[in-house]
């Protein structure tokens, strides 16, 4: 004869125990698995946030794909580069870049700035960058004349302001020959540049970026024809790696094409991982919570010897009564997990839509804790949860048999 153990299961966890203790510990139990699985949920949460916006940032200045020399720092675009930009499909545009340090000056203060000059098809591929100025414009030229558009902590360094009159800053890039240093005047090519924006967009590039023109950048470096990069939007990001294959295919071996993971691989995988040891730790956290189930199970087990030994005499055999408490331990610890995912998916979206909890200091982009939700991270939870809880219940179910085998005569 076989009895519906997940019937009986549930009837102990909800009825009255008759020691109070039994239901205190059950309540802990469930209380503390509640708290671990929350936390789970609301710092892989938080996690997710930081990692969305931190791409975001990042993909202002690092492209769907870029072209770079494999050796070297610059390299010679052709017309077979071009056509194959154009006839590769998925590409939505792309743009030359000139990237190089350089020493600036204004009004006595000096800063090595990393000058990059982009040429009109810029803005095609990097439409955001206009979101982030926080003084004058993203334009790169006025009435045929180059601007310059710095970061925030280049122009804050310099002490420069775009709205100030008659501001040319003065740019110094050493000349490439064997020139005497001591010489200044011929050890460095020296052009002056008007600021025309400020943009604000992440500490790395806002102390690092000046942006010009290509043109300008030529003519101030001596590179009439060479580039350092190809920069590419896609139109659609998730074919990355396929494009990347095809036009690595076709490219000569001089030149490679990376990714935006490929570009930033250190920062992406800092992210991650750290995002996986926090979420090993919280769910040994919880593994640790759940041993409350041991003890609850436990007494459960002594307070329900008679009725054990009553569905022993009807016919229940081993299996049956180590089912019911498996059942019941894992019904305790589920039950909790299921009130964390609850609370932890309410405190997410609160967090969303109202902001409660704000970011320590200001910021310009961020006033609050970014929270993204995605069903993998409930996913991954419930099954960790079902696992520990499942481990956790065995070992009492198991003792359960054998302590009423020992307790009650006669034979299974």
């Amino acid at each position: 004869m076989r009895y519906p153990a997940l019937s009986i299961a549930t009837r102990y966890l909800f009825s009255p125990k008759s020691t109070r203790v039994v239901n205190l510990i059950s309540g802990i139990t469930a209380l503390a698995m509640a708290v671990g699985t929350a936390a789970l949920i609301i710092v892989m949460s938080v996690f997710n946030g930081f990692e969305s916006l931190i791409k975001s940032l990042y993909q202002v200045f690092y492209t769907d794909l870029v072209i770079v020399p494999a050796e070297g720092k610059f390299f010679s675009p052709d017309a077979d580069l071009e056509e194959l930009l154009r006839n590769t499909p998925g590409i939505v545009a792309y743009t030359s870049v000139l990237e190089e340090n350089v020493l600036t000056e204004y009004n006595g203060r000096q800063y090595i700035a990393t000058l990059k000059g982009v040429d009109d098809r810029y803005y095609d591929v990097v439409d955001e960058l206009e979101d982030y100025m926080v003084d004058g414009s993203s334009k790169l030229e006025f009435e045929g004349a180059p601007l310059a558009l710095l970061g925030a902590g280049v122009a804050y360094t310099l002490g420069i302001s775009p709205s100030a009159p008659n501001n040319y800053l003065t740019l110094y890039m050493p000349r490439g020959d064997k020139t005497s240093i001591s010489d200044v005047a011929n050890a460095f090519r020296i052009e002056s540049i008007l600021p025309g924006g400020i943009f604000m967009v992440q500490q790395d590039f806002d102390s690092k970026f000046l942006i010009t023109t290509l043109s300008f950048a030529r003519q101030l470096m001596a590179e009439p024809d060479k580039i350092s990069a190809v920069e590419i939007k896609l139109k659609n990001a998730r074919q990355a790696e396929d494009i990347q294959t095809q036009l690595q295919q076709k490219l000569p071996d001089s030149l490679k094409v990376k990714t935006r993971y490929q570009q930033n691989e250190t920062l992406y995988r800092v992210m991650r991982t750290e995002k996986w040891v926090v979420f090993a730790i919280l769910s040994f956290i919880v593994l640790i919570a759940a041993f409350n189930v041991v003890g609850s199970l436990s007494m459960l087990v002594i307070e329900k010897r008679r009725d054990i030994a009553t569905l022993k005499a009807l016919g229940a055999d081993k299996s049956q009564i180590r089912r019911i408490f498996l059942l019941e331990g894992m019904l305790m610890s589920l039950l909790g997990a299921g009130t964390g995912l609850l609370i932890g998916l309410m405190v997410c979206v609160v967090q969303i839509y109202f902001g409660v909890v704000t970011m320590p200091g200001s910021t310009f982009l961020v006033q609050y804790y970014p929270v993204e939700l995605r069903l993998e991270d409930f996913l991954l939870v419930g099954v960790i949860t079902f696992f520990i809880s499942g481990l956790m219940a065995w070992l009492p179910a198991h003792r359960a048999v054998q302590g009423i085998e020992a307790a009650v005569p006669g034979r299974w």
